[in-house]
């Protein structure tokens, strides 16, 4: 499994740098002019002082910039103060991943949140007019797809709901798309089959979105804003599993969960042993770490290790309620997992609210420390 950041990310306004010129020489720039600058200090307060064109000059910027790093700007503006427009490179691309970082930390159930209000809002009586104009079956579509996301009753009998979700979710969208264009034969079959995701599709109706807004349609605004910032939320999760994946050999996934009477959040963390994430060292434990939080079962914890067919999963609850609301639905999950050919060496359920605390804490402390090796303390 590889996830890849956005490949395709807006501007960001902040990506510019403001030289005012506050009584200091400035270089003879001119407009569209691309050249290297080097930071001489690090950005604080919103200001950092660079070396361009063998001038010294103190700029004003949201980017973080760090001592010693080189990069390419491009002239925006030459009067009456000089703007610079950052290019892409390391330092902006570290910018932009921030940015998704603060996004998931700032509303960390944000991602099951547009899934089941997304299921509503893209329920065909209440889209009404805008159905057609969307696109009857592409709206479907994208219900369906939210629908599918939802970790139900109904999903016990999907051992492959988990495989399916990050497929489904546009996780893999673009190393999908990578892969596809590298074809000769069939490339426009699994293009197709790479864009099948709810991510593809959010991007395609934000397209047809874009005209009826533009036309004064008071709906379809709602909509697009809508959609616009679920679209921000998944890039949020792509960054965030890109640097887990890359860090770590981890990866950390958000699924609703929506039982009769009872709805809540599964992070779903999983990690790596000897192994890569294709499973292609021999003897690689991998330890998949569940955390449910249900309204009205509280903290749950299932963690499962599997290592090659041999599974064992022990799931920890804060209270005999949570245990005998759970312990039903373990034969019909074991008897799935075996149907897929696991060895199940031990599944069951067990009261440790102890443990359901410790096990919490310790994968925020490992979301913590996503941005420490760049000494980005964004999360303070």
């Amino acid at each position: 499994m590889k996830i890849l950041p956005a490949a395709l990310l807006p501007p960001r306004s902040d990506s510019l740098l403001h030289i005012p010129g506050r009584g200091e020489p400035l270089p003879l720039l001119s407009a569209g002019e691309e050249v290297k600058a080097y930071v001489l200090e690090d950005a604080r307060s919103g200001r950092v002082r660079i070396s361009l064109k063998n001038s010294i000059v103190t700029a004003d910027s949201k980017v973080p910039l760090a001592k010693g790093e080189t990069i390419v700007v491009r002239v925006a503006q030459t009067h009456p103060a000089i703007i610079l427009r950052l290019l892409p490179g390391p330092v902006a691309e570290r910018g932009r991943l921030a940015d998704h970082l603060r996004l998931f930390h700032a509303h960390p159930e944000a991602l099951s949140d547009l899934l089941m209000e997304g299921v509503d809002r893209f329920d065909p009586d209440k889209l009404g007019d805008l159905a057609a104009r969307l696109g009857a079956d592409d709206a479907k579509n994208v219900q369906n797809l939210l629908k599918s996301l939802i970790f139900s009753r109904d999903s016990l009998k999907n051992p492959l709901f988990f495989r399916e979700y990050v497929h489904a979710l546009g996780y893999l969208m673009e190393h999908k798309l990578g892969e596809a264009l590298k074809r000769v034969l069939g490339r426009a079959a699994h293009v197709d089959e790479a864009l099948n995701n709810l991510k593809a599709s959010f991007t395609k109706i934000s397209g047809r979105l874009q005209p009826l807004v533009e036309a004064g349609g008071a709906e379809a605004e709602r909509l697009a804003g809508f959609v616009r910032s679920s679209l921000q939320v998944i890039d949020s999760h792509q960054v965030v599993n890109y640097l887990f994946q890359e860090d770590k050999n981890a990866y950390l996934f958000q699924v609703p969960l929506l039982f009769p009477g009872k709805k809540g959040t599964a992070e779903i963390f999983i990690r790596f042993g000897d192994g890569d994430s294709r499973g292609e060292t021999r003897g690689g434990v991998k330890t998949l770490l569940f955390l449910l939080t249900m309204d009205a079962l509280g903290e749950i914890v299932a963690e499962a290790k599997v290592e090659g067919k041999r599974m064992g999963c022990v799931l920890r609850c804060e209270d005999e309620r949570s245990r005998d609301f759970i312990h039903p639905l373990l034969g019909e999950l074991g008897g799935k997992l075996v149907a897929l050919g696991y060895d199940m060496e031990s599944l069951e359920c067990v009261v440790n609210r102890k443990d359901t605390a410790e096990m919490k804490d310790s994968l925020h402390r490992e979301f913590q420390t996503l941005f420490a090796p760049e000494g980005l303390h964004i999360l303070a």
